[in-house]
């Protein structure tokens, strides 16, 4: 049987080969898992999940610094998966992958509507407690935790490298004004010594959201997709906080509530996160599937630059 997604495509010849190549032994069930829309992930044998690259990136595959952040996690007692293998070698398919453990429950977004009320604010308030005690893990460099190429000696520096980046392409595919981006551009520079306030960098998700939460019986069973993880400023991890709200209504509170239970916030806080949302919102924009999707992300990208500008 083949498996195909928009530029990935496999079939159970492949990943028997997989299989054989890790020494796991013979496939006898094979299932979509996850609705990652840059990782196609199967989940094998009801024991475990291979989870491969669809982007295709060059360099040192994203799914090494995975490994290093749930290597962190479980020292620190955190729920998450056990990586078992990472081929980044694409010898046996031209993609790279990582074989990790299955962990038992639902992702916390598709199973919000059927949870009680108390559920709710107990798991909610579970996912705030984790992400405060995933960010007192400190790292030793600002940056991406696969890859050597692109660390950075501050926050600030690294900042900037992805605004450059993001910005570069916007301009060049017609999706932001150059105005548009300049005002960008000076907001980031006026914020200067609230970025380069950050001196230990910590454990940073990126892509925090209940999407990427596992709970069972109200209680958070696994915390995923660290692929993007990185060594920055905690309130990074706040930028998708509107989306958390939408999705699963009422939760924003009780996040924060655990959250803040363990770790305070700084007196900055709402200005770092209108700062990340900015930036999340202009990734948006980039990876819109379509131009009614980029326009509503361009709109709250400028309500949050508006916000920032009027702030001073």
């Amino acid at each position: 049987m083949a498996y195909q997604r928009v530029g990935f495509q496999i079939d159970d010849t492949a990943l028997a080969q997989i299989w054989a190549a890790q020494g796991l032994g013979n496939i006898h069930s094979t299932d979509w898992a996850g609705k990652g829309v840059n990782n196609p992930a199967f989940v094998i044998n009801n024991t475990h999940v291979v989870r491969f690259d669809g982007l295709i990136n060059e360099g040192v595959s994203r799914f090494h610094g995975e490994r290093i952040a749930y290597d962190l996690l479980r020292q620190a007692d955190i729920p998450c998966p056990q990586v078992i293998a990472i081929d980044d070698s694409k010898t046996l398919v031209p993609y790279d992958y990582m074989i990790m453990t299955k962990v038992e429950g639902t992702p916390l977004l598709e199973s919000w509507s059927q949870l009680t009320s108390d559920q709710r604010q107990q798991v909610a308030t579970e996912a705030g407690r984790l992400l405060a005690r995933m960010h007192t893990i400190s790292l030793s460099q600002f940056g991406h935790l696969y890859g050597s190429e692109r660390v950075f000696d501050n926050w600030y520096a690294y900042i900037r490298d992805v605004f450059q980046d993001m910005g570069q392409e916007s301009l060049a595919d017609n999706l932001i004004s150059q105005g548009l981006h300049d005002r960008m551009q000076a907001i980031l520079v006026a914020h200067r010594r609230i970025f380069e306030s950050v001196l230990q960098p910590r454990l940073v998700h990126w892509d925090y959201h209940f999407g990427n939460l596992l709970q069972q019986d109200g209680k958070i069973t696994a915390v995923l997709d660290f692929e993007w993880a990185l060594g920055g400023d905690p309130d990074h991890d706040f930028n998708r906080r509107t989306e958390w709200e939408d999705q699963c209504p009422g939760s924003m509170v009780w996040v924060y509530n655990g959250y803040t239970s363990l770790i305070p916030l700084q007196r900055s806080h709402e200005t770092r996160v209108a700062l990340y949302e900015m930036l999340w919102f202009l990734d948006c924009v980039i990876d819109a599937p379509n131009v009614a999707e980029a326009n509503m992300m361009l709109m709250k990208l400028e309500d949050r630059l508006a916000w920032l500008e009027e702030k001073g």
